[in-house]
């Protein structure tokens, strides 16, 4: 008798094996990045971790206007020929697989760089439709050990690398939005411990009081997608009352890409990413100010 699959969990395995394939497909047609000298200074490191809407999704990608790159703004590249080196920061981002379009993180980096005047480097970490659940393949379960790919521990990875390859950088923030995958797949009380150890694992590597910024699911794919939902958006916003020195940002309203792809739009990710910002500066604000004096 052949047991019924979940449909909110793996795909048939033929599926998920027409998936890895189109990936394969992506990261070789994958073009170079755009070179940048090195910085003169460390950089501020800014991890950008999660699913689809972390990974860029936008519809509206303006790159002579407000997409266009910021001569601070670079990014740590994860996929293409330029994998492993330091390319400049503009969307789509370089993450294991290149995003389609805008993502809060360019905003969010550029608000720094021009705050501190340092310069800023991304780590581009994220991947569409993965939960700390094993999926297809994937999980962001620090713990997991049997799961093919760790997200988890492929960003710590490149993190790793990055500051490595420019002594004296340091991590700046975290900025996290997943959790769409996890709603009818995990409990909130499993979901909450899986989201705090991830907290707790990047502070005893990156710093004890490294900032965590949580960004909050589209509102209208909350309110029409799947009745749970509610479970996994109330764990984000109390993260703040768990962490101390983290912060929850509620996303935009009526900035979807439409009414079937109800991803943030690429002026819904902007102004996620100016959110994540304002949060920010309330939780180091005593570190932009070191930063901003050298």
């Amino acid at each position: 008798m052949t047991v019924p699959r979940n449909p909110d969990g793996d795909a048939a395995l033929w599926k998920i094996l027409l998936m890895e394939a189109k990936c394969a497909v992506k990261r070789r047609i994958t073009p170079a990045g755009l070179p940048v000298d090195p910085p003169p200074t460390p950089y501020l490191i800014v991890p950008v971790l999660g699913q689809s809407n972390a990974q860029g999704m936008g519809v509206g990608l303006d790159l002579d206007g407000e997409d266009a790159p910021h001569p601070r703004v670079h990014q740590w590249a994860r996929s293409g020929p330029s994998k492993g080196t330091v390319v400049a920061g503009v969307d789509p981002l370089f993450h294991d697989v290149r995003s389609k379009g805008v993502g809060f993180g360019v905003t969010f980096a550029k608000a720094l760089a021009d705050a501190t005047g340092r310069w800023v480097l991304l780590v581009p970490a994220a991947r569409g439709d993965t939960a700390f659940t094993p999926k297809n393949g994937y999980t962001w379960d620090p713990t997991d050990t049997r799961t093919r790919v760790n997200l988890y521990r492929d960003a710590v990875a490149s993190i790793d690398a990055a500051l490595a390859s420019h002594p004296g950088s340091q991590v700046a923030t975290i900025l996290w939005h997943q959790g769409e995958t996890d709603v009818p797949l995990m409990s909130a009380r499993n979901y909450r411990g899986r989201l705090d150890y991830v907290i707790d694992d990047l502070r005893k590597r990156y710093g004890s009081g490294l900032p965590v910024i949580v960004g909050g699911m589209v509102p209208e794919e909350m309110e029409r997608g799947h009745r749970r939902y509610p479970v996994i958006d109330a764990v984000h916003r109390d993260t703040p009352n768990r962490r101390p020195r983290t912060a929850f940002v509620a996303g935009p309203r009526d900035a979807i890409n439409s009414e079937t792809d109800r991803h943030y739009s690429g002026a819904g990710l902007r102004e996620l990413g100016r959110r994540m910002w304002d949060a920010y500066r309330g939780v180091a604000a005593d570190e932009l100010a070191e930063y901003a004096t050298g």
